[in-house]
């Protein structure tokens, strides 16, 4: 072969990867035979065409929906246009194509109808290492909108990812499924697109939920959520936990144990992360949510390690950097995610990766999703779990702005977002607390933006001097429910003086202030607790004085107390309930935003009931807060 054949081969296999490494499954590129590759885009049109042909089989179900995808459906990152879709086939049904194994210089799907992809991608697609997707507007597929072929990447854990941004119409819903060569056929999963860029949009309605420990507890919340009249759903983070069993941390429910292939506690390996998907994923509850709602997502610190920070260190478990476990994490999120990101093994931990991005609804809202466990900065006062990084005094770097959650290059993109967005309402989809926590002095938590006080004045004070309104912050980690006002200055703060609020949903499953007591006094292990239960020991000491049991009862009233202590020594924390799970849901209008936190009973019985925890509004061009619930 010549050099410039050889040249032309290792271009495209180039162009093939880093696709693949965008989650695109369908490519236009130019002919070989024309020289190198210049052009790549998503074709799902060419796929459709190439389907017509008689050159390629058409898949036809023949079993169950379900056998065959263990982990469902998904879809995520909806555009007014399409959407990812996301599925992951038993490797058994198929063995999936390498990218070791076939040339990906000679992946081809051409723009003209009469043409198609060479023999190799044509037999590949015979001997069923592809999967074919539809799409419909009907629920019983009885016409079909867009329909293609799409890789089983064996490489990537046998997920298929269909990008399909550009072939939909806007504010439409639709229904996809997957079906294998043999015959097997995906459940239906089911999206929504969003309104046209920029165009006029009277209302919104979508759910959010954070932490949702699979060993501590079932996915009510999940369930409700899904039976909920949305438009999406937005996840915070700590889908996963990298701990299963740790006896300082976890006590999983019998049915719900995990054990990880390299047999440890927490997952440090490829195969460790991906099993902790793979059963997360297997949940009936979860995989219902994402059938029936397109999910956009970030992580915080669990799909990694507690508490991390950069460079890729994991403090409870070295204090030195573990790049290699960071970039493995790194790669099963995007493997697993319907997330339109690009993933690059071949780059550091942190540049991998980006998973900072925007949405647009209409011209009512801009959604502006952050990562604040990748870029930031160890923790200020030091890495020991008590009077340290909680229950802490505090130390100057806290204040210092180069304390940094965010990292130089996302925090210029965030606060240009927030200052060039022309929709209504600026949504920030936020993993940490952002307003102060403090009890008696002492800074409950400086692994959230207390920690980063500094930088948050400077967010503040920018965005203030911008003249951003409408401006709500989303927030999870902490498992408690939270209505804030945010503050340019917490030490001279009136309602009249807010300039945000902040809004946090409590958890799925992870412990509450409420469970974190009760193992305290009862001397148990739960798990996935937002402070250690050393903090929480010495809290109550400070407080009551030394706790040995109590009963229910004087539970209930400890609770309520500490509850009221937090709001009245945080006097812009206007509801604080850490006692149950739940999740939380938005609907925004052109004129308020209304709120909705949900409660539910129970997360150890498989029965639930919902209840309406706290409901407010707040006005437009007005950072306050008025509650009709709660």
């Amino acid at each position: 072969m010549s050099d410039r054949n050889t040249n032309t081969i290792d271009q495209g296999r180039r162009v093939f990867l880093k696709s693949l490494l965008t989650g695109s499954a369908l490519f236009l590129v130019d002919s070989l035979t024309k020289g190198p590759v210049v052009a790549i885009t998503r074709t799902a049109n060419a796929a459709q065409a190439a389907i017509a042909t008689s050159r390629y089989p058409r898949y036809q179900p023949k079993y169950a929906p379900g056998i065959g995808f263990p982990q469902s459906v998904a879809s995520g990152d909806p555009t007014a246009t399409g959407a990812m879709l996301w599925t992951r086939v038993d490797p058994a049904v198929s063995p999936g194509l390498s990218t070791d194994k076939v040339d990906p210089g000679l992946v081809q799907w051409m723009q003209d109808p009469a043409s198609s992809p060479n023999e190799d991608v044509i037999e590949s697609i015979r001997q069923g290492r592809f999967v074919q997707f539809e799409i419909s507007e009907q629920a019983d597929f009885s016409h079909i909108v867009l329909s293609g072929f799409a890789p089983i990447y064996q490489d990537y854990d046998h997920i298929v990812k269909v990008d399909v941004d550009g072939r939909l119409q806007p504010q439409t819903t639709y229904y996809y499924r997957f079906i294998t060569h043999s015959g097997h056929v995906s459940r239906t999963g089911r999206f929504q697109t969003l309104p046209a860029t920029g165009g006029p949009v009277r209302s919104a309605r979508f759910g959010y939920v954070s932490c949702a420990d699979y060993t501590n507890g079932y996915y009510h919340a999940y369930r409700m959520l899904a039976e909920e009249d949305l438009d999406f759903v937005i996840h915070l983070g700590d889908y996963i936990y990298e701990s299963v069993g740790d006896p300082q941390y976890q006590n999983p429910l019998p049915d719900r144990q995990i054990h990880l292939p390299s047999g440890k506690s927490k997952a440090f390996t490829l195969a460790d992360y991906r099993t902790l998907y793979q059963t997360y994923r297997s949940d009936p509850d979860l995989q219902r949510l994402h059938e029936r709602h397109a999910m956009i997502a970030i992580w915080d610190d669990h799909e990694f390690a507690n508490d991390t920070y950069f460079p890729a260190v994991a403090p409870d478990d070295s204090p030195e950097s573990d790049p290699s476990r960071r970039l493995t994490a790194n790669r099963v999120w995007f493997e697993y995610m319907p997330a339109r990101v690009t993933f690059d093994g071949t780059q550091s931990f942190d540049r991998s990766i980006r998973i900072f991005r925007s949405f647009t609804w209409g011209d009512l809202a801009e959604f502006i999703f952050t990562d604040q466990r990748l870029y930031r900065s160890a923790h200020p006062c030091g890495e020991k779990e008590l009077g340290e990084r909680y229950l802490s005094s505090g130390c100057p770097r806290m204040n210092d702005p180069d304390q940094t959650m965010l990292g130089k290059e996302q925090k210029a993109w965030f606060l240009d977002r927030m200052k060039s967005a022309t929709a209504l309402w600026k949504i920030w989809a936020n993993e940490v607390q952002f307003t102060p926590l403090k009890l008696f002095g002492q800074y409950l938590n400086l692994d959230a933006w207390d920690g980063y006080a500094g930088e948050r004045r400077q967010l503040t004070e920018a965005l203030k001097k911008a003249g951003i309104r409408n401006w709500i912050t989303i927030t999870g980690d902490l498992h408690t429910f939270e209505a804030n006002l945010i503050h340019e200055d917490y030490g001279n703060a009136s309602d009249e003086q807010a300039v945000g609020v902040e809004l946090m949903v409590g958890s799925v499953t992870s412990s509450n202030l409420k469970e974190m007591v009760q193992q305290t006094i009862r001397g148990s292990i739960s798990g996935s607790n937002p402070l250690p239960l050393s903090a929480v020991k010495q809290m109550l000491a400070d407080i009551f004085g030394p706790v040995s049991s109590m009963s229910e009862d004087i539970l209930d009233k400890v609770i309520h107390q500490l509850s009221n202590l937090i709001t009245m020594q945080n006097p812009w924390i206007k509801r604080f309930d850490s006692t149950t799970h739940g999740y939380a849901v938005m609907e925004l209008t052109r004129d308020k935003a209304i709120w909705r936190a949900y409660a539910v009973s129970s997360i150890q019985s498989r029965d639930a009931r919902k209840s309406l925890l706290f409901e407010c509004e707040i006005p437009r061009d007005q950072a306050r807060l008025n509650f009709s619930h709660g």
